[in-house]
């Protein structure tokens, strides 16, 4: 008998339901969809590390947010959670790679240079943002 393999990992951020019958803004990229972004979890994993290198504190709030499930962040952490991405994106341009092409393919099977992991986080703050404008909140889960 052969093992499957364990399924991928996924870091999920989302707008509610309602959501999606809402008008799309046009944006794509591979990790974000009209009402979703998904981030392969092994390259959340290597931005988390990243983040507890640059701002341990920023981090927990980073750790915080990305497991919300169903409950919702106070609109200053909200604020907080934003700014903490978009200086995390603009840093992580300017790091070493966080998953070097040489990484174990067992651990990463797909190492992404750092303008990926910099887009990863830019989509969730264009959804968190996205979902503000409709008066609505963005939830978070591991999947």
């Amino acid at each position: 008998m052969t093992a499957k393999p364990p399924s991928r990992l996924w870091q999920v951020f989302s707008g509610p339901e309602a959501f999606e019958a809402l008008p799309d803004d046009g944006h794509r990229s591979p990790w974000s969809f009209p009402a979703q972004v998904r981030i392969p979890m092994e390259h959340w994993e290597a931005i988390m590390g990243f983040a507890r290198r640059l701002d341990p504190a920023g981090a927990e709030l980073l750790a915080h947010a990305s497991f919300l499930d169903g409950t919702r962040l106070a609109s200053g952490a909200e604020a907080d959670f934003l700014a903490f991405l978009e200086t995390l994106a603009k840093a992580v341009l300017e790091a070493a790679p966080l998953t070097p092409d040489e990484c174990d393919p067992a651990l990463i099977p797909e190492p992404m240079p750092n303008t990926s992991h910099a887009q990863m986080l830019r989509d969730v703050v264009r959804l968190a943002n996205r979902t503000r404008q409709h008066g609505m909140t963005f939830d978070s889960w591991v999947d």
